[in-house]
């Protein structure tokens, strides 16, 4: 912009472009502005919906009395086959559930993941962590049940316990193998 237009001074000509660079700074520091507010409100709705589908599965194991370390949120989601009630790991999942797993038949199941302290489980042997993995399923924004872990170092073989700690045996009043034979004869295709 070093064109002189008639009847203007060098100065005014300076004056212009140090006003016109002026404007563009506050143009762009405007803009970045909006940018950042804008990408604030957006982060802010997506902890705000995070944050309210998971209320209700944490009133739920703190209802219950375990404190809520973690909360891991949605960690696997499925649509319910009968099928899966005879396939590993669902057949786990759902052999320590006292609901009738058939009414969720066709349902998206979600599952969301919570370490907490102060649940049975903390004090077996192998979890030298004292504390507890805590799977809650749900469906249609309602809890339907769920299972847990004790949460060890390594990779560890054997059964999911109830939501409390409970074994499939101390749950069902069955040995495993008598149980297996009656949920296979009630749930195989």
């Amino acid at each position: 912009m070093n064109t002189k237009t008639f009847g203007e001074t060098t100065e005014e000509v300076i004056e212009l472009q140090k006003g016109s660079i002026s404007i563009m700074k506050t143009k762009l520091i405007i803009l970045f502005l909006i940018s950042i507010i804008m990408l604030g409100c957006n982060n802010h709705e997506d902890n705000t919906n995070k944050v309210s589908l998971s209320t209700t599965a944490e009133r739920f194991i703190t209802k219950k009395g375990y404190k809520i370390i973690n909360n891991e949120g949605y960690v696997y989601e499925y649509i319910l086959e009968k099928k899966h009630l005879t396939e590993m790991p669902y057949l786990q999942y759902w052999s320590v559930q006292t609901i009738d797993p058939v009414s969720f038949v066709g349902k998206r199941i979600k599952t969301s993941k919570f370490i907490v302290k102060n649940h049975p489980l903390d004090n077996i042997d192998n979890n030298r962590g004292k504390q507890t993995n805590i799977y809650i399923m749900e469906t249609e924004k309602q809890i339907i049940g769920g299972y847990s872990l004790p949460v060890h170092d390594d990779l560890q073989m054997g059964w999911v316990y109830t939501i409390d700690g409970k074994t499939l045996e101390e749950l069902t009043g069955m040995p495993y193998q008598e149980w297996l034979e009656q949920w296979k004869q009630k749930y195989e295709i």
